[in-house]
This record gives structure tokens, sequence and C-alpha cells, in this order.
């Protein structure tokens, strides 16, 4: 007559205050036996037996049965204390790491139940989009079970797409706008309009992480007939918005407060991305699908690049996605784009560009303030964290993730919660959508850290579809990590002690470690030789953040050179026991070039200019013109003077050289060595090139069109060379290296180019030019400033080495074209000359600035000097 009842669940008090669960009879002998009627998930139940039916002298037996697949964990990840930290703190901390990545991977094991990754195992216990990219990406860092994804991918494909609208395309234009939202919303992926973006996500996250081109070819006609119905019956055709109806579910985040239409926007943007480069996948290049997609997103960035301020009324999430979808770099790329050698130098232009250039550092101290509503999930806190690591603060990423996890590890966590606020009690933990006992104490979306700590510690990414490609980037704070990863093509390993790196790359992969690829096979590499890009931006930040001069330092007007038209390559120096500021510099007549020298008390009034080498004589490799510049100073430290050293009773420069006469920079370009008695009026001392591309050595093909400036260093005896070269008919110029032990022979070194372009469509990617090295002995490393060409001008950039050989660039610029408001420099930045004053404590930098007032001197400083 009463069934006994079962009540389970998280905790003890919710047993004593949760409703009755059905269970009904056996179908088995013998009877009084009782079985719930579905799978439950608990960690306690309390089982109530009516005692009219029950004496208390008779066997009560109570048994559970699991169901739970077995899982075998491809992936790993541990890391300890090593043996060279001091903090008593740290092994606590790495102890914790390991215990939050273990809790993540259990966390997403029980959620991934009957081949679907589900929410939780409490509620819903159905699939969810949004929640998807998340685990998605936990997955293939400890489970990599790809069916899972495909069947949750499948089944969310499903939902409502025959109510996504007509399916004759001749009828979309008769559809009146009510009717256009309701088709709309009746097919948004879990009924959210973000879950939508989401799928399409997802989509191209499961081939980033796992490759599978046989599931997309599958899916793809139900993936593009949802972005295309999206793109004609929920776009603004005008403006490529995704048109918001009052009905719609907008999910974004459990956040109570926030505006979240802009967030949506830079959702939809992301899906389209994805969503072309799945076409791309495809191999429907010349299909109509991309034009259309492609066309909606580039509406789409225009209204964002006609905005005024692009990142006005942001939410602390819209910052978040801006980042991580790619939109603030497709943004400054779209305003800087144009041909470098001839770039628009409109104000409208460097209007758009000024907008787009702080996006990046605006996010960046937006997502580290607490000015904004806190994310309210650990779903969002994995992307805010997602988008910290990748905008180069990994450091504070990782206390964020022991912070967030960390705490739910002190409410006494198990598997990690749906919500989480840090400052949270315990009695808070359970409560959720108002009831006491609502939240799921076990829920996918949490399981953020088993992709998180890989790639914040050790920057494990794939960089293209199945890991065919990956990253490799150590960061310094943690002594020793291990971690593997499954891939299609084998298992990633890679091993960080004290004293070394040790990868093993799979059969079929490249791994990117510092600039450089490294194909299949075990690696080794010593520790003390790496540089993080962690390490790279953080180093980068005393070099940024300049002030401005209005005019050209240095005007063309020189006495008795009256044909000057412009000038370039500033070197600032000074002599043995002399208080003046020395400047050399070249003037172009229209002819060739010859170098200049002046004089300055205090960096800014340069008077008394004078010729310090003229062209050579006919014949010779610089009778086209000279470029002084490459000086053998007494010490390269980059806060000392530049004062020249003296060797064998003369001062020492290398210097860029043309034969040829008639016009600017004629190929191919030659390398000399001069020598001064008072380092002022400066001669040839060797009447054969050092370098050029006849010899010596091999010279390869990077090389092979034209040799430029070179810059001199000394260090343990061996005198470097790094000089920049040119291929045609590309146009592509790099930076390598040579070395001699006297200054008069020199030999190219076999790993050139030590700085390549970048491949990545960057600031770099046409031009590495005119290196300039020191010594930063705050951090022990090489400091090597040059100048970038790409996204339509040259820039002023950054690369760090710990022995003059292995270099790794910042890919953000120092400066860029066009930073000055009085338009000195629209067109080129680049060409420095880096001087620490110690009596104001400011950089002075030097460069060759091209805009309004064409070719010459310009200068900035680090702080401002009026």
């Amino acid at each position: 007559e009463h069934e006994p009842t079962a009540r389970n669940g998280s905790s003890s008090a919710k047993t004593r205050a949760n409703n009755g669960t059905s269970v009904h009879h056996s179908n088995v002998e013998p009877m009084h036996v009782w079985v719930s009627c579905h799978l439950l998930a608990f960690r306690y139940v309390r089982i109530i037996i009516l005692n009219d039916h029950h004496s208390d002298d008779s066997d009560v037996t109570i048994a559970c049965k699991e169901h739970l697949p077995l899982f075998n964990q491809c992936g790993s990840f541990s890391c300890s204390n090593g043996t060279i930290s001091t903090d008593a703190s740290e092994p606590k901390n790495y102890e914790r790491d390991v215990k939050i990545w273990q809790h993540a991977a259990e966390t997403l094991k029980l959620c991934m139940h009957n081949n679907f990754i589900v929410d939780g195992i409490k509620r819903d216990r159905l699939p969810w989009a949004g929640d998807l990219a998340v685990s998605l990406m936990a997955n293939a860092y400890s489970f990599s079970d790809e069916e899972c994804i495909r069947w949750t991918l499948t089944v969310l494909g499903r939902c409502g797409m025959d109510k996504i609208g007509p399916r004759n395309r001749h009828e979309i234009e008769g559809i009146d706008s009510v009717s256009k939202n309701t088709a709309a919303l009746d097919s948004h992926v879990n009924g959210a309009v973000d879950y939508t973006f989401w799928f399409i996500i997802s989509h191209w996250l499961y081939q980033r992480y796992f490759g599978d081109n046989h599931f997309l070819q599958q899916e793809w006609k139900l993936i593009v007939s949802r972005l295309t119905h999206l793109v004609k019956l929920c776009s603004d055709q005008e403006k490529g918005w995704f048109i918001i109806d009052d009905d719609d579910w907008i999910f974004i985040d459990w956040a109570v407060d926030g505006e979240k239409s802009t967030a949506l926007q830079i959702l939809w943007w992301h899906a389209l991305n994805c969503g072309i480069s799945l076409a791309q996948t495809v191999g429907l290049i010349k299909d109509d699908v991309i034009p259309l997609l492609s066309g909606t997103q580039s509406r789409l960035e225009d209204s964002f690049l006609e905005m005024e301020d692009i990142q006005l009324g942001f939410s602390r999430h819209a910052h978040i996605l801006g980042v991580i979808s790619g939109l603030y770099k497709r943004l400054d790329d779209r305003a800087r784009e144009g041909d470098w050698s001839n770039p628009d130098c409109g104000d409208e232009r460097w209007q758009m560009v000024r907008r787009c250039q702080n996006l990046y550092n605006r996010s960046e101290f937006m997502l580290l303030s607490d000015k904004m509503p806190p994310v309210a999930t650990p779903y969002m806190k994995h992307l805010e964290i997602l988008a910290l690591s990748r905008i180069g603060k990994r450091n504070s990423a990782l206390e964020r993730v022991r912070s967030y996890w960390g705490g739910m590890l002190d409410k006494y966590a198990t598997t990690f919660f749906e919500a989480f606020h840090e400052n949270e009690t315990l009695a808070d933990v359970s409560q959720f959508y108002d009831r006491p006992f609502a939240r799921s104490l076990c829920h996918a979306w949490a399981a953020g850290p088993c992709a998180l700590y890989p790639e914040i510690l050790l920057g494990l990414r794939p960089l293209s579809d199945g890991w065919m490609e990956w990253i490799c980037d150590p960061i310094d704070c943690v002594p020793s990590v291990k971690c593997t990863i499954k891939t299609k093509f084998g298992v990633i390993d890679v091993q960080l002690d004290p004293m070394n790196l040790q990868v093993i790359v799979p059969e079929g992969t490249v791994m990117i470690l510092m600039n450089k690829s490294y194909s299949s096979g075990r690696h080794c590499f010593p520790r003390k030789s790496l540089i993080s890009y962690q390490a790279v931006h953080d180093w980068s930040m005393k070099y940024r953040g300049w002030q401005h001069l209005p005019t050209h330092i240095i005007e063309p007007d020189i006495p008795g050179y009256e044909g000057i038209q412009m000038t370039d390559v500033p070197t600032v120096y000074q002599l043995p026991g002399d208080d003046l500021f020395y400047m050399s510099f070249i003037g172009f007549d229209g002819v060739g070039y010859q170098t200049f020298v002046g004089e300055s008390a205090d960096l800014l009034i340069w008077s008394n200019i004078r010729l310090a080498m003229g062209y050579g004589e006919q014949g010779m490799f610089d009778f086209g013109g000279v470029v002084l510049g490459a000086y053998l100073y007494e010490s390269y430290a980059i806060d000392a003077p530049r004062v020249l050293k003296r060797v064998n009773g003369k001062y020492w420069s290398l210097y860029g050289a043309y034969k040829k006469k008639g016009t600017y920079e004629p190929d191919p370009g030659y390398q000399g060595l001069a020598s001064s008695e008072d380092g002022l009026v400066w001669k040839r001392e060797k009447d054969e090139s050092i370098l050029s591309i006849y010899g010596p050595g091999i010279v390869k093909d990077w090389e092979k069109d034209s040799i430029y400036q070179p810059w001199l260093v000394e260090h343990k005896g061996v005198y470097y060379n790094f000089y920049n070269a040119k291929k045609m008919p590309q146009w592509i110029e790099q930076i390598g290296l040579a070395t001699s032990k006297d200054l008069h022979n020199w030999e190219r070194h076999e790993d050139n180019p030590i700085l390549s372009v970048d491949k990545n469509d960057g600031f770099d990617t046409q031009f590495t030019s005119d290196a300039k090295v020191f010594w930063d002995s705050d951090e022990s490393h090489w400091v090597m400033f040059y100048f970038g060409v790409g996204k339509g001008g040259a820039h002023i950039m950054v690369a760090f080495s710990k022995d003059l050989i292995h270099w790794v660039r910042d890919p953000i610029p120092l400066y860029t074209a066009g930073t000055n408001p009085s338009g000195l420099d629209k067109q080129y930045a680049h060409k420095i000359s880096l001087v620490w004053n110690p009596c104001n404590e400011t950089w002075y930098m030097f460069y060759c600035a091209v805009g309004d007032a064409g070719r010459g001197i310009g200068l900035i400083t680090s702080s401002s000097l009026k």
C-alpha cells in the first residue's frame, strides 16, 4: 500500500529535506524488492520504510549498483616543487594544483554519461552547447574521448533543425519580421541564442583539438544550414548585427546584472569566423557559403569600426569574448590593412587605428580589476582565465585558478560546482535558484582546470586541427611540471624540471618552441636557455608608454650640403672623458648616402653638424654611400653610457655601404669596417667588404639579394654582427648573425636567419630589420630592438635572448607607426637609437619617423620632458 521512499542528495541535510524519489516493484523474486525508477546521483541516500510494512526484527538490505562507464584517462598532469624553491608555501600550492586538476577530471568523468557530455549528474543531465565548449577543451587534455563529443554535437545539431525556417529559399523574402523571429526562436540550440552560436564554435573547437574531418563532412549540411538561415533570417543585412527579439533568451552567464547584447554580437562574430574556417576545412573554397558568411562578418566588423569608442559599455563578459574570439586582432588588422610600401596616411584611417590599438590593453585592465561585476560560473571563469592567459597574464591566470577552484576545495568539494563565488560561506554552497539545495555540485563546465593548467604552465595548445602543429611555451614560476596529451597522431609528452625541458613530439606533428619548429622525436632543451612568451610580455613592459615630440629634432638643412633631402639612421654615442652626446645619422641628397655627426648637451638641441664619413672612391664598394652606426662600445649594458671603445689606438665601427649612386638603397648592399682617431671623422679601414651577398661563406636564399645595416656587439672576446638582408621578389627582410675574433674576418652563423619574419600575419610579417642589441643586467638577458614591417607600416619591436643566438619576439610593438598624434610617423617608425639619461632617469629613443613632415629623425621618451 505504501512504497518505500528514497531521498538522495549531496549532503545529509539535503536527504532530510528532499522530496522522495519514486521506487517500484522489482520484476524478480522475491517480492518486496524495490528499485529506483531511474538512475540516481548522490553522496548520501535515506531510505524511508513505513513500520506497518516492516517488522523490527526482519532484515533489510540496501544495495547500490554502480552505473559508470570505465574511461581510460589518456591525459595526465602533475607538478612539484622540485629542488629550486625556498618558499615554504610553494609545495602546498603545487599539491593543490594537482588536486584541482584531478578533481576537475573526476568532475568531467562523472558527467560523461551514456556517450554524452551532460551538464551535471544531478541536474539537468542534458547536453548543452555552451557547456560543451568548455568541457570539450577539458576532455582534450584528460580523457580524449571523441565519441562522447561526437554524440553530443550530433544530438545538439538536430534540436529544432526542422523548425529553423522555410526550406525553400524563394519563400524567405515573403516572411514578415515577426515570423522570422519566431522561426529563429523555435530553432535556437537549447533555447538560447548564444548557445546556437556556441554550437558552431564547439564544432570548430572539436576540429581544432581532435581533427575529425570525417565527422565534419558528415555534419556539414546541418552546420551550414543553421548558419545560412541565421544569416538570412536573423542578421541585419546592412550592419551585420544579429537581430535580437524581445522574446529571445540570451544566457551568456548566470549573472544577475550586466548588459549582454554586446557579448552576444561578439559571439555572433566568433560563430561566423568559426563557420568560415569549417567551410575551408570541408573544402568549399569556391562555394557561395564562404562569401555569404564572410560578407556578414565584414559588415559586422565595419559596424564595430564605425564606433567612436568600440569598448564603451562593455561588460566583463564582452571583454572576455573580445579576446578569446580573436575579434580584437581582426579589428586591428582591418584598421591597418594596406600596402606597407605606400600606406594610407589619411586622417580617417589613423583615427580608426588609434581606436583599435589599445583594445587588448583596456580589456586587460578591466579583467584584472574588481570594478566590474564578477563572472558567476566556472564556465565563464574558465573563459576569463583563458583570456588572461592569451594576453600574456599567465601568472595572474594561474593565481585565479588556484583562488577560484581552490576556493571550492576549501568548501570540501570533491567535484566542482555549477556556480561559485569566492566570498560564499559553506552554508551558501548548495543554494541556487533561490532554493536551498538546487545547486549542482558536479557540473561538467567546472572541469576547466584540466585544460587551463597545461596551457598556463606549459603553453600547450594546438595551432592547427588535431594538434598537427602545436606550441610549447613553459613559464618560469613552477619548477617541475609533467603533462601528457593524447592526440590522433600519438601522445605528446612534456616534462619540465629545474634543469631541462624534455618533449616527445608525435610523428606527423610539429612543435613550435621559441619561434622555432621541431619535428617528431625526443627533444631536450636546457632550461636556462628557455624564454617564455610570458617572460617576454613582462620584460617588454619597461620599454612601453612613450611620450612624443611633435617635430623632427634634426632638419636636413646642413651647412655646405644644401642638397640633403632627408635624414635617417640615428645613432647616439659619447667619447671617453667628454660630457657631450654625439649623434651620427645619414643624409640622402638624391644621389646616395653620407654620414654626418652632430652634438648636444641635453639630447634635444643638436648643433655643429658636419660630415663624419662621405662617399668612397669610384669603383669601391662604398662609392654610392656609407651608413655608420655599428660602433664598438665600452659597455653594451642597456642603461650604460654609449661610450666608444678604443682598440689599438682607434675607435671602430661597422657600416652599411652601397656601390652604386643615383637611387635610394640600391641593391645589392655591402658592409665595411671603419675606424677613427677622434670618434668624429671616420675612414674605411679595409678596402674589401667584410660581408655581402658574395661572401664570406655560404650565402643562403634568404639573403641572396642585398645586405643591409650591421650592429656590433662585443661579448666574451667574440664580435657579433647582427645584420638584415633581403630576398626578392617578395622583398622579405630578416635578421642574421656573423661572428669574428678580430673585426676583419667574419663567419656567418649556421642558424641564420636568427630572427625570421612572423608567419602569423603580425606586425613583422614583411621585415625584421635593423637590430640594436643590449644587455639587461636587471633581468640577465639580451634585448634586441628592431623594426618590423607589417599591417600597413613599420613599427618598433623587441625580442629577447639568453645567448645572443635564440630570440623570442614580443608580437606587440613597443611603438606602432601612427602613434604620434602630430602625424610625424604615420607611415613608418623604425631604426632606433636608445639612450638612458641618468640626469632625469628617462629613456630617449631616437628613430626614423616618416609621415606628414617627410622622412627625418624623431624622438620619443619614457617620461614627459615638460
